[in-house]
């Protein structure tokens, strides 16, 4: 009962800053984030009683100094979802139009409940944005409802209008955020087969997020169009036909990126391509994938890297392509350098999963609403410390 209250006391003692905050702030990488909901307490109940529907409710959001008034909160997530901790999605802009925070639309916070360690999505993201590729920025935070402590979560970046403008810029006085974004929706194993000409075919799979009242037409032929020059460009062509629609060193730098980091639910997944948004840009049929929810991170630290590879049609042509099969290895070696850099003879990656779990740690003992006990997130966590001191070499080793 001691050890209990004086971990509960120290995930209270989350400090407030004293000035003007922003976005930074709130994802600031070294600190441990406290957020109030406070809403009709019959609403919370009924989120939880309905878990598995997104219906909205309105609630106040506190952190620090600052509140949102009358913003909309819902369930979210798909194998994460939970009547107990749910995942949240917050919409500031749902009951007042325009209304922002800390120029954010809408945010996520994620229940943590498909990670033991309550670390992996954090430091993925993390990482994707060390080696150069986008990805929702992340913090930690302690939720409480109504004054009551609901856990652990970590507050996600949502991928819309504003992450396009932040991570992708302007050029030439245009800000790069008009284009078709689509998040991907898992319905069943799928890998990247042509799904065929029907447009309907792809309405399911991907969910427009922005110009969400565009025709089929305008949303769904270019990736129709993708997929089909994939399946069907011969070996002849495959490189410059594909390329109008991918740039395929980079694609080949992505996948690279969540090899090095053992994710086996993301482009190569283990049931199919997960955990994703596609951005097609503005005034162009060329997209780019940008990775989402890396919860199923760091599966082991000897995952083959060349998992996945002869299920994903993409991926099984682009590799038979010595340069994007160069590419690839490349990525791989850049990867384990990057994570295996060294300060004071810790590497890059040890220390962000050390230094997280020393943030969280208080916060992740003292939730008594995850699905897992302590013994269970401690061995988790050092499961992510001895993979940073493994993984590096063990990459290095496999790549012919």
């Amino acid at each position: 009962m001691i050890v209990r209250c004086l971990l509960l006391c120290v995930v209270l003692a989350v400090p407030s800053l004293a000035r003007a905050q922003g976005f930074e702030d709130l994802f600031n990488t070294a600190a441990l984030q406290r957020i109030d909901l406070l809403l009709n307490s019959r609403d919370w109940e009924k989120l939880k009683a309905n878990f598995q529907e997104n219906e909205y409710y309105p609630a106040d959001i506190r952190w620090n100094s600052l509140t949102v008034r009358n913003a909309g909160i819902r369930s979210r997530g798909l194998g994460s979802r939970s009547g107990t901790k749910p995942g949240l999605r917050v919409d500031f802009n749902r009951y007042s139009t325009g209304q922002t925070f800390l120029g954010l639309g809408s945010m996520v916070l994620d229940n943590l409940t498909q990670d033991p360690s309550g670390l992996r999505e954090r430091v993925a993201m993390r990482f994707y944005e060390r080696m150069g590729l986008p990805a929702p920025r992340e913090a930690h935070a302690a939720l409480y409802v109504n004054s009551e402590y609901a856990g652990l979560y970590a507050v996600v970046e949502s991928i819309d209008k504003d992450f396009l403008r932040r991570v992708f810029g302007g050029t030439e006085g245009n800000i790069e955020n008009d284009g078709h974004l689509f998040e991907y929706e898992y319905e069943t194993e799928w890998f990247f087969t042509y799904p065929g000409n029907n447009l309907d075919v792809y309405v399911p799979l991907f969910d427009p997020v922005t110009h969400k009242n565009a025709s089929a037409a305008e949303l769904y032929a270019p990736p129709e169009a993708m997929f089909r020059a994939i399946n069907e460009s011969s070996d002849a062509v495959f490189v410059e036909t594909v390329s109008a629609y991918v740039d395929l060193p980079l694609f080949m730098k992505h996948v690279a990126v969540q090899s090095f980091l053992a994710q086996w639910d993301g482009i190569l997944g283990y049931a199919g391509v997960n955990n994703f948004y596609l951005y097609r840009f503005e005034n162009s049929s060329r997209s780019q994938f940008i990775a989402w929810d890396e919860d199923n991170a760091f599966r082991a630290a000897d995952f083959p890297i060349l998992e996945g590879h002869d299920r994903n049609v993409l991926m099984r042509r682009a590799m038979s392509v010595p340069g994007l099969r160069a590419a690839y290895f490349d990525a791989l070696r850049d990867a384990a350098a990057s994570a295996a850099e060294s300060t004071g003879g810790v590497s890059w990656l040890e220390q962000e999963i050390q230094q997280q779990r020393g943030i969280v740690d208080a916060a992740m003992r003292a939730d008594a609403l995850k699905p897992y006990p302590n013994e269970e997130y401690a061995a988790a966590a050092d499961a992510l410390v001895e993979f940073a001191r493994v993984r590096p070499a063990f990459v290095r080793s496999q790549i012919p």
